[in-house]
């Protein structure tokens, strides 16, 4: 494992607990939920995390993987969210190595993390049945790498809205994780597409899929029709 990518690992198991409850608060499930494929037998979670969206889609899923380079973060999904029908796996997205195919693909906020994303989106395309979806949302920034002191505005940014939302005592517990020196440290190593880059890239290695922006995000979605 090169040292960038054994570097994320160690950022994401420092903060596997506070993420988790972020992510628990801020649930994006939602969008993948209505993009499922029509075929419910397998799907695959790539970046699954502490297993939010896996275990949603273990309940129209015949089989589901989770599969994430964090042990702390496959730990909360094994403990809070497992069921007879997911399995959870500690496996480097760079390297994936799964010799299955699925109905339904997803990755939320993963692939900047990727290394080469036009080959993993090849492996990802070969691996879908005929009529099976890949649904991917990530992240873009008009800068590879942002400054930390947008994070830090972000945050102070956020606490208002925030505490309206869940209460003063969430709201700051919110903030607080978003200027924690390990949160920060980890936003500093992302690296980000712009806009412009990121449509290139998709559209030529998953020719014919849509592509819409989502705010800071990019949301993607390419269906096997080869039937």
């Amino acid at each position: 494992m090169n040292n960038s990518i054994n570097k994320t690992k160690m950022e994401f198991n420092k903060v596997a607990e506070e993420y988790d409850f972020m992510e628990s608060l801020f649930d994006n499930s939602k969008f993948f939920l209505l993009e499922m494929s029509d075929s419910k037998g397998s799907a695959l979670d790539i970046g699954c995390g502490s297993g939010i969206l896996a275990h949603k889609l273990s309940t129209y899923y015949d089989k589901v993987i989770g599969i994430d380079i964090s042990e702390e973060m496959l730990h909360i999904a094994s403990s809070k969210r497992q069921s007879p029908n997911i399995k959870y796996i500690n496996m480097n997205a760079n390297e994936l190595k799964l010799y299955k195919k699925f109905d339904l693909i997803t990755s939320r906020t993963t692939f900047h993390h990727i290394n080469n994303i036009p080959l993993l989106l090849t492996k990802i395309k070969d691996m879908v049945n005929p009529g099976g979806k890949i649904v991917i949302v990530d992240v873009i920034s008009n800068f590879e790498k942002e400054p930390t002191i947008f994070s830090i505005i972000e945050a102070f940014a956020g606490v208002i809205p925030n505490c309206k939302m869940f209460g003063v005592k969430i709201g700051f517990r919110i903030f607080k994780f978003n200027i924690s020196k390990d949160w920060l440290k980890h936003l500093a190593s992302d690296r980000y597409l712009s806009e412009q880059k990121f449509k290139k890239i998709f559209s030529t290695y998953l020719p014919g899929c849509s592509i819409a922006r989502n705010g800071y995000q990019m949301n993607v979605i390419w269906e096997n029709k080869d039937m």
